[in-house]
């Protein structure tokens, strides 16, 4: 396969540099770019002119801009004559690395989602989240001046900047619970992983809210944390009826207490029954500042380790370093939008589940 990379901004040289080399199967013709000042040599290879593709042949132009991409597929095709379909970005880069890379896999469940591939689009979950579109419509509260939607019979409000779906003229949220569909690599409670009554559950990443309204009935005290402050207000909102029950937690959890972050250890002194959490990659330093509420409970775990490449290895280490058995969710995530995956290149399990042997 020849490709012509169009671009050599900051985005190419970030991702390219991330790649040690191509496999045999592509060859790089090298660079096209509009601004002339940048022609020469750029990364190893020459920079020329996109006049030059009207005397190059090549198989694809890769553009890995996701900010520019509209507008520089346009220029190709209405200045340089090129044809639509020969056009691809960075996730079509992406994917065609993963299959290369794992094309001679013996892992049934990596074969499965190549042969997915065949006739799906590339994306996060693949097949293990069937296409059931649900949507609820967005309401707004005249009292409180901000929108929300019905949510397992409680309203859950959102920042008054959030940008709906538009379905039929009205505002709407799409599969808000896409994710926890019961074949997916992501599912917070499965097996022994669950909240019983009464429980005392921590919520790490709570964004929306759809893990604490689920359960926040059945818990007697919940510990929420979200550092994204645009959701406090909607937060306080959606959980006014049970405030007695509820401690939320402003900035980052992590490894100890600072200016804008905190540690469980510090947050939670005696019983805790559930831990969840999806931090965007912070989850192992979570854990090392939660070593005395681990060591003093037996807690079930269900902790995100898609976001960077070995954590789901790393955070297993943590739990079984305090005395906790560990097993991780079925199925593969495919996390591109984790700005190192061109280094990377692998499927990740989504969670990784702990629970100490009584």
């Amino acid at each position: 396969m020849r490709i012509v990379f169009f671009g050599v901004g900051a985005s190419t040289r970030e991702i390219l540099g991330q790649i040690k080399e191509f496999p045999q199967s592509i060859c790089v013709l090298g660079f096209i770019d509009n601004d002339s000042e940048r022609w020469g040599s750029f990364m190893g290879r020459r920079v020329q002119s996109p006049q030059i593709l009207k005397t190059l042949e090549y198989d694809y132009i890769i553009i890995l801009s996701n900010l520019y991409f509209d507008e520089m597929k346009d220029s190709l095709i209405y200045w340089h004559g090129v044809a639509e379909n020969k056009i691809k970005g960075r996730n079509d880069l992406l994917q065609f690395l993963f299959a290369e890379k794992y094309k001679d896999s013996d892992d049934p469940e990596i074969q499965a989602i190549l042969n997915y591939w065949n006739t799906n689009e590339f994306s996060v979950f693949n097949q293990y989240i069937k296409e059931e579109i649900t949507f609820d419509i967005v309401e707004w509260d005249y009292i409180e001046n901000m929108p929300y939607i019905m949510f397992e019979d409680k309203r859950m409000y959102f920042p008054l900047d959030t940008k709906f779906d538009v379905l039929d003229g009205k505002k709407v949220v799409v599969d808000i619970l896409s994710e926890q569909q019961a074949t997916s690599p992501h599912l917070y409670v499965k097996d022994d992983i669950v909240i019983n009554d009464g429980d005392v559950i921590a919520d790490a990443g709570v964004c929306e809210g759809n893990f604490i309204l689920r359960y926040i009935e059945k818990v007697s005290k919940a510990y929420l944390f979200e550092s994204d402050r645009r959701w406090k207000k909607a937060l306080e909102l959606s959980l006014k009826k049970f405030s007695d029950k509820v401690v939320m937690c402003d900035g980052y959890l992590g490894l100890c207490d600072g200016k804008d972050s905190v540690s469980l250890d510090t947050m939670i002194r005696g019983r805790l029954d559930f831990l969840k959490m999806d931090i965007e990659g912070a989850e192992p330093m979570a854990l090392l500042g939660g070593r005395k509420v681990l060591l003093n409970n037996n807690v079930k775990c269900s902790i995100c380790s898609y976001h960077r490449y070995n954590d789901v290895n790393t955070i297993s280490d943590i739990l079984q370093l305090y005395g906790y058995r560990t097993n991780t969710s079925d199925g593969y995530m495919l996390f591109f939008h984790d700005k190192d995956i061109f280094s990377s290149i692998d499927f990740r399990r989504g969670i990784v589940y702990g629970r100490k042997d009584r």
